[in-house]
């Protein structure tokens, strides 16, 4: 059932960002919404699970795009690994390394979006892409955290049994 609601909800981030976001730029670049999603998932919900939603949001979002199929797929992909921060508990709360997550995976997703587009044969400007859209997608990633952390913490707070997770031990 989880994979169904990850499927659900990738989509219709998918669908908002391909459609509607575009239309609204911060810094020149627009909110990936879907990175967001995956990261705030894979820091959530741990390694496991975002191994199947990191390809399935990926592919989602480049049957939205223009991107060449897979793109996403691959630049998604150090989420994955990135999400072993999860373990470290460097600090007691999940939305800083969460944060963290967002901001270093947009900017490996930019890093390697443009190799993707540079092995097409396509030409890259590599140093005007850096400056004028990778690191300002970095910064508005890190932003919009919240916006997909919040809702995704909530559900899964939501759906946590009483007492589970949190130190409580069972009863005798």
């Amino acid at each position: 059932m989880r994979y169904v609601a990850a499927f659900i909800a990738a989509f219709a981030i998918a669908v908002v960002y391909a459609s509607a976001l575009p239309y609204w730029r911060i810094l020149g670049v627009t909110p990936d919404l879907v990175l967001i999603f995956v990261a705030c998932w894979a820091m959530l919900r741990g390694q496991d699970e975002a191994m199947v939603v990191v390809p399935l949001a990926g592919f989602l979002r480049d049957l939205m795009t223009s991107d060449p199929l897979g793109t996403s797929v691959l630049a998604l992909a150090p989420i994955v690994l990135l999400a072993t921060l999860r373990e470290f508990k460097i600090v007691e709360t999940d939305f800083v390394p969460t944060v963290v997550v967002v901001v270093a995976g947009s900017l490996a997703y930019g890093v390697i979006a443009l190799a993707v587009l540079a092995a097409t044969g396509q030409t890259v400007p590599w140093s005007d892409a850096i400056i004028r859209a990778v690191l300002p997608a970095v910064i508005v990633n890190g932003l919009f955290t919240p916006i997909i952390y919040l809702p995704l913490r909530w559900f899964q707070s939501a759906r946590r049994p009483q007492g589970a997770g949190y130190g409580l031990a069972p009863p005798v």
